[in-house]
Formats: C-alpha cells, sequence, structure tokens
C-alpha cells in the first residue's frame, strides 16, 4: 500500500499543475492578445459614463510632430461621441461596443480638451480629458 503512495502524490500534483495551467493559460493568453492589438496605439481610450468611469486614461501626452494614433472604444451600452475640436478631430457617433481609430500629427504645443459630443447620461458634460502636445 505504501508502494502507491508517491505514485498518488505524482498524479495529484499533476493534476493542480494541469488545473493552474488550463486556468491561467487562457487568460495570459488574452491578455497577451489584447496587448499585441495596442501596440501600435499612442493611447487606448475607454468610453463609459461618467458615472461608470468616464474617459480612460483622461490624461494623454504627447510631442509635437509625432504621429498619433488614438482607438477610443465605447465599452458602454449608450451611444457616445469623442472629439477635439481645437485639433480639428471628430469620431463622430460611437456606437455601443464599437470603436474608431484616428491618426493626426499635432504641429503646435498645447493642452487641448477632449469630450463626448454625443448626450450620454445626465452627467454628460463631466465627460471629458485633456491631450497635452509637448
Amino acid at each position: 500500500m505504501e508502494a502507491n503512495l508517491p505514485m498518488k502524490i505524482i498524479k495529484s500534483t499533476l493534476s493542480i499543475l494541469l488545473l493552474l495551467f488550463c486556468t491561467i493559460g487562457p487568460i495570459y493568453a488574452s491578455l497577451r492578445y489584447e496587448a499585441s492589438l495596442t501596440k501600435d496605439f499612442t493611447a487606448d481610450i475607454v468610453a463609459r459614463t461618467p458615472e461608470k468611469g468616464n474617459f480612460s486614461p483622461r490624461h494623454i501626452k504627447v510631442q509635437v510632430g509625432q504621429k498619433v494614433k488614438l482607438r477610443v472604444r465605447n465599452v458602454d451600452t449608450v451611444m457616445h461621441g469623442f472629439a477635439i475640436p481645437a485639433l480639428g478631430i471628430d469620431a463622430g457617433e460611437l456606437k455601443a461596443g464599437k470603436n474608431k481609430i484616428l491618426e493626426f500629427t499635432p504641429t503646435k504645443p498645447g493642452i487641448y480638451d477632449f469630450y463626448c459630443t454625443t448626450w450620454c447620461s445626465e452627467f454628460h458634460l463631466q465627460m471629458r480629458g485633456i491631450l497635452e502636445v509637448e
């Protein structure tokens, strides 16, 4: 009976390792996949109503003359918009679950406001952020 003890320990250890791999493996793979999708973006902006988190990030820094590539994702159940009026950037309406990619090259340093352009909640006017061009 004692001869089977090492085999039971090996089997239970392998079972635990397999369980950990099957649990952590898919999570790690999905995070790596998401990172590979965003590697070319200056910023990945997530849009939620202010009571659910607002724009994230809300402060983005870039350099003058640097090509900027923003992906604005609406992860909410309502429609949003996105604009940086001082730079002539307007993504228009973003339907729930959709995203838009905006590319531009700022030519002048400054602090530029971006905000939601579609009424999304009673706190809509708080849905804003800053693009800082150095």
